[in-house]
């Protein structure tokens, strides 16, 4: 039997490359997900083109996520198989997370400020290893000016914290 182009040259175990491609699996967990948020959805009117309701651009983007989901698991077939990946960077990713989870307890608790200060210091300082001033003065001006921007030019209210701050 002669191998053709379409199908890879089986591997030491006689595999020829089947199973789940990462490209697949991210494409059906956006399928997934724009398919939670269009049930979360159900609970807004969505009203009409000319008059749309609070559920009306959640439930769009949701059917364009949906949408690409598909395409993606449709003809996302090009990357390595799942069991071939190292997940060198996983540590990475969950201190990231946990970063993230921590941020979102320390906001209501510390203020916006302080709390975004607090996480890029850490971000920039633990996680990537820069240098301090450089890091300091990147945490420092970036949670002052996007508090800035977001409360006080787009009126967004923000926490401020027990020290006002």
């Amino acid at each position: 039997m002669t191998d053709t182009p379409e199908s890879p040259a089986p591997d030491a175990r006689g595999d020829r490359g089947g199973g789940l491609k990462s490209d697949r699996l991210s494409g059906l967990v956006l399928l997934a997900l724009a398919g939670w948020i269009v049930w979360l959805n159900r609970e807004f009117p969505v009203g009409t083109l000319a008059d749309p309701g609070p559920g009306y651009v959640p439930l769009l983007l949701a059917v364009g996520l949906g949408a690409i989901g598909l395409l993606v698991a449709l003809f996302g077939g090009d990357s390595q198989p799942l069991r071939d990946i190292r997940w060198t960077e996983a540590r990475r990713a969950v201190v990231i997370l946990v970063a993230c989870g921590a941020l979102t307890f320390a906001l209501e608790r510390i203020g916006y400020r302080l709390s975004v200060f607090a996480f890029l210091v850490f971000f920039l300082g633990v996680v990537e290893r820069k240098k301090p001033l450089p890091m300091l003065l990147v945490a420092a001006g970036f949670s002052m000016a996007s508090f800035y921007v977001v409360a006080d030019l787009l009126g967004v209210p923000l926490p401020r914290g027990p020290w006002g701050f």
